[in-house]
This record gives structure tokens, C-alpha cells and sequence, in this order.
């Protein structure tokens, strides 16, 4: 009996003594991994500069060009901007999605136009303009203040229609400021009047925060004036 107690006491030991020679290594190679002189190594064997990412646009395996999109999108800034236009033309739903969540991290206006484009395109699905209107506000690009408004007061879907008041709230361009209150007026959905509303006091905040800026007439009268009925 006891010589049974004491092989299962050394058995134990063992596996202690395993467990933690296995987890100080695990340690130390993700200590290795993180180590600068390890990701230079990465770096320049995976290929680090936009025209290797854009190169890889092109290969077979789409985990390769899902990769490369990553890529382009978190570290290519605005030489980045082509290549991810181009992989919206990608044969695989997955990168032209990836791509256009890249288009609007890196920020670029220059990539306006193709996306509002796809907005009017119907063959183009519903959670893909979704995405595209959501890039569209990240950008924050006030040339395309006019057509997303004109988008939200027709489009027949509620949820887009939402997305892109809320858009145009990320975007604060003050032109489409009496657009958006014809539009909470004339709306009988509360989720755009609230929208719209989240929007207005974006606009005007941003307004507000500029250095030296005196309010117009009609801003003091919108600011004086008494709350009219139905607006919330």
C-alpha cells in the first residue's frame, strides 16, 4: 500500500514538473514571437510593402488574398487605396467584404465614388451596402453628404435608410444639415427621426467646436426657437 501511495506521489510530481517545463516554453516562444528582431525576420520573408500585398491579390488561395487585404487595409495608408478597390471586384464575397471594411479604416476619400456606387447597384446584396455605408462614415467625406441623403429618403429599407442618416451624422457636413431635419420631419419611423436628431447634434457640436466661429442668424433662431410637436 504504501509503495503504491509513493508511486502515485512521484507520477504526480512528474506531471507537475511536465506541465510547467510545457508552459514556461509556451511562454518563451510567444516572448520570441513578439521580439522585434523576430518580426523584422517576418516582415521581410512574408513580404511587408503594398505592391508584394497587391501581388498577392492575385493568388489562388484565397486565405493568401484575404491576408493581403488585412494587410492592406491596417498598414498600406493611402497607396493602399487601388489595390483595395480592386478587390472589389474579387470573385470570392469574402474579400470584396474585407476590402471594403479596409477602404473605410484607411480613411481615404478617394475611394467615395466607387463606393457610393455600389449603393445603386442591384446586384450588389443588402449586407454588402450595409458594410459599404458603415466605410462611408468612417471616411467621412462630405462630397457624398448630398447623394446619402438622397439614398436615405428612397431607398425602401429601413435598415439602410438608418445607416445612412447615421452616416451622415459620422460625416457632420453642415450642408446636409436641413436635409436631415426635412427628413425627421417628414418620417413616420422613430428610428430615423432618432437618427436624424443623433445626427443634427453631431453636426452642431462639431459646428460648435470651431475655433472663432460665430453662430449664423438661422443657427441662433434653431437654438432660441421653442421644440415643435412630433419632433422629439
Amino acid at each position: 500500500m504504501l509503495v503504491s501511495v509513493m508511486k502515485l506521489q512521484t507520477f504526480a510530481a512528474v506531471t507537475a514538473f511536465t506541465l510547467i517545463v510545457g508552459l514556461t516554453a509556451l511562454s518563451v516562444h510567444a516572448q520570441m514571437r513578439e521580439h522585434p528582431a523576430v518580426q523584422r525576420y517576418n516582415r521581410v520573408a512574408k513580404g511587408s510593402d503594398v505592391a508584394e500585398w497587391q501581388r498577392r491579390l492575385g493568388d489562388d488561395d484565397v486565405g493568401v488574398r484575404l491576408e493581403a487585404v488585412e494587410l492592406l487595409g491596417t498598414k498600406g495608408g493611402d497607396e493602399g487605396v487601388k489595390p483595395l478597390i480592386d478587390a472589389l471586384s474579387d470573385a470570392d464575397s469574402r474579400v470584396r467584404i474585407k476590402a471594403i471594411d479596409g477602404l473605410g479604416m484607411v480613411g481615404s476619400a478617394a475611394a467615395s465614388p466607387v463606393l457610393m456606387q455600389l449603393l445603386f447597384l442591384s446586384d450588389v446584396d443588402r449586407p454588402t451596402k450595409l458594410r459599404v455605408l458603415t466605410s462611408l462614415g468612417r471616411i467621412g467625406d462630405p462630397a457624398t453628404s448630398e447623394r446619402l441623403l438622397s439614398y436615405a429618403r428612397t431607398v425602401d429599407d429601413e435598415e439602410l435608410s438608418c445607416r445612412a442618416v447615421y452616416a451622415l451624422g459620422e460625416i457632420g457636413d453642415p450642408a446636409s444639415r436641413e436635409g436631415l431635419e426635412q427628413l425627421q420631419g417628414s418620417s413616420d419611423d422613430p428610428h430615423i427621426k432618432r437618427l436624424s436628431s443623433d445626427a443634427l447634434s453631431k453636426i452642431d457640436a462639431r459646428l460648435a467646436a470651431v475655433p472663432g466661429r460665430e453662430p449664423t442668424i438661422l443657427e441662433l433662431e434653431r437654438r432660441l426657437a421653442p421644440p415643435q410637436e412630433g419632433k422629439k
